[in-house]
């Protein structure tokens, strides 16, 4: 990523955020991860992004936060050209919550107070409450003093990312890009915790990538990536109603829970 020489002054408001004819490709590619994508977010939206591996979810991620530049197209933040700011800049606006946060060796306490030190104690269970973590710290012998191990080894994966939630929820980004939170947890974790952070954000601006359908019928608009280009876009239940890609993927999503559900089902002698 290039940084500005003479990084233009932060905007006033990051609103609204606006990708225009995005394209993008990664180093030593041969052909653009994302193209001709465009994307508005105003105070308070919601978006989901899906799609298959490799259909440019992730790109995306990587040109909101100044991770990645832009080959063509047009990327503004409060109408100020976002390749014109510093990535510390962007990412003051742009807030990450990845499916591999990382979780330091300290205490639940000092890992939330990494988004903001200052906060106080009404903050820090007000963001394990809305991540749906508070009554399990206070079952703890220490409470939020409970030391979480490296990268979070005394957690199980669903509390890790439930505690990065809460971290990034206390950080108050202005835009909220959850990248894949869900993936390498169990179904029923996963659709749990997809749920939860859908009920902490509303009201928040939050872009969610997701291979999970599920509960997407909580954000105001859907849009579908297939090889890096936006194929359908709309509210998910007007998407779901339709024949179209999404239709198809929430039918293949379906049909393997179902069979997961079959193949874990426990054997009756006699039946």
């Amino acid at each position: 990523m290039s940084e500005p020489r003479e990084p233009a002054p932060e905007p006033a408001s990051p609103f609204p955020l606006e990708v225009r004819g995005l394209t993008a490709r990664h180093a030593d590619a041969r052909q653009d991860a994302l193209s001709g994508f465009d994307l508005t977010l105003t105070a308070g939206k919601r978006v989901a992004v899906v799609g298959a591996s490799g259909s440019g979810k992730t790109t995306l991620a990587q040109v909101l936060l100044r991770f990645l530049d832009v080959r063509a197209g047009t990327y503004t933040i409060g109408g100020s050209d976002a390749t014109a700011l510093d990535g510390d800049t962007v990412r003051r606006s742009v807030g990450l919550c990845a499916q591999d946060a990382h979780l330091f060796d300290s205490s639940i306490r000092e890992n939330l107070r990494l988004a903001r030190p200052g906060a106080s104690e009404e903050d820090l269970r007000g963001a394990l409450a809305a991540a749906r973590l508070l009554d399990w710290a206070d079952a703890l012998p220490d409470g939020l003093d409970t030391l979480v191990g490296e990268h979070g080894a005394q957690l199980s994966g669903g509390q890790r990312q439930r505690l990065a939630l809460a971290r990034a929820l206390l950080a108050d980004f202005p835009v909220l890009l959850l990248d894949e939170p869900a993936e390498h947890l169990d179904l029923a974790t996963a659709d749990a915790l997809t749920a939860d952070l859908l009920t902490a954000t509303e009201g928040r601006t939050t872009v969610l990538i997701t291979h999970r359908l599920r509960g997407l019928d909580a954000v105001d608009e859907v849009l579908v990536l297939d090889e890096g280009r936006t194929v359908q876009r709309g509210p998910c239940a007007e998407l779901a109603a339709t024949d179209g890609p999404l239709r198809r993927m929430l039918e293949r999503e379906h049909a393997g829970d179902l069979l997961r559900e079959r193949l874990v089902e426990p054997a009756f002698p006699g039946k």
